[in-house]
């Protein structure tokens, strides 16, 4: 556990550290990478976190989505259970910055609840080449991931792939992982 808490306190600085011009950057490339893939190709709905200065921009994502006419759901986080609800938008007006400055669908949006043609974006601040992933340490996407029925994809930096993670028994796999260079 100590381990895997210096891991995460490591990883926020380098994270930290990458000038936004090049986040902006590599995000589109990876943004690319995922739509071109089957992953993309076969869903309906695309449930994707809002990203936030230190996280790989899902913004080129949530706009070729709505552009293709997929469903795009963003999640609402109940903390007290660590829970994670998925709740559509259409518009950035849909949305309501909450706590810890993340966006969140404001009241109102329709509550998504069918995911079987689904694939989840799942933000990490490393991700291992098996698909174990490093989050923010607060559990939401490994509560959400156990009972997900569709495919879950990580987005990350080159420089984030590492060859191992410390691992938990309450960590969930993604099942691909995008970066700007290869896809896992």
């Amino acid at each position: 556990m100590t381990e895997k808490k210096e891991l995460r306190r490591r990883l926020r600085q380098e994270r930290r550290a990458v000038p936004n011009k090049n986040r902006i950057e590599l995000s589109q490339r990876i943004a690319e990478r995922f739509l071109r893939s089957d992953e993309y190709a076969k869903c309906d709905t695309v449930l994707v976190f809002i990203s936030t200065r230190i996280e790989v921009d899902t913004s080129p994502i949530i706009s070729r989505a709505l552009e293709d006419g997929k469903i795009v759901a963003a999640p609402k986080c109940k903390n007290e259970q660590r829970l994670m609800e998925f709740y559509r938008f259409e518009k950035e007006d849909d949305l309501e910055k909450v706590r810890f400055d993340i966006f969140e669908p404001k009241q109102g949006c329709e509550k998504i609840e069918d995911f079987t043609h689904a694939v989840c974006i799942v933000p990490g601040l490393a991700f291992d080449v098996s698909g174990q992933r490093m989050g923010f340490g607060r559990g939401f996407y490994d509560t959400f991931l156990r009972g997900f029925s569709g495919v879950s994809c990580g987005v990350c930096f080159d420089e984030f792939i590492l060859d191992k993670m410390p691992v938990e028994d309450t960590d969930v796999p993604v099942n691909a992982i995008f970066t700007q260079s290869k896809t896992i």
